[in-house]
């Protein structure tokens, strides 16, 4: 089996915090948000959200898009999509 060692360590680096897996499905059920939006719905400082996010992003898991003076966070791709629904069917078995 051929697997890229340094994305799967970075995406199971990601999935490695409950913050994380849920900022996806909030990503995943409102399509995008901005810093402040996750500041507001997680309740954690503007430091702890923007590492979170660094942490998705440097995995592939969400990109950014400037708006003005903010950044717009969004899930990468159909994938992560697809991951977060077998994780929750998962859960919920």
């Amino acid at each position: 089996m051929n697997i890229n060692e340094e994305k799967l360590h970075m995406i199971t680096k990601a999935l490695d915090n409950s913050i994380r897996i849920k900022v996806l499905y909030y990503l995943a059920e409102n399509k995008n948000s901005n810093v402040s939006n996750l500041i507001n719905i997680f309740n954690i400082s503007q430091p702890n959200i923007s590492r979170h996010l660094k942490i998705l992003a440097d995995a592939n898991l969400v990109f950014s898009i400037k708006d003005g003076q903010e950044r717009i966070y969004q899930i990468s791709d159909q994938h992560v999509l697809q991951m977060l629904d077998t994780l929750k069917t998962h859960i919920n078995d």
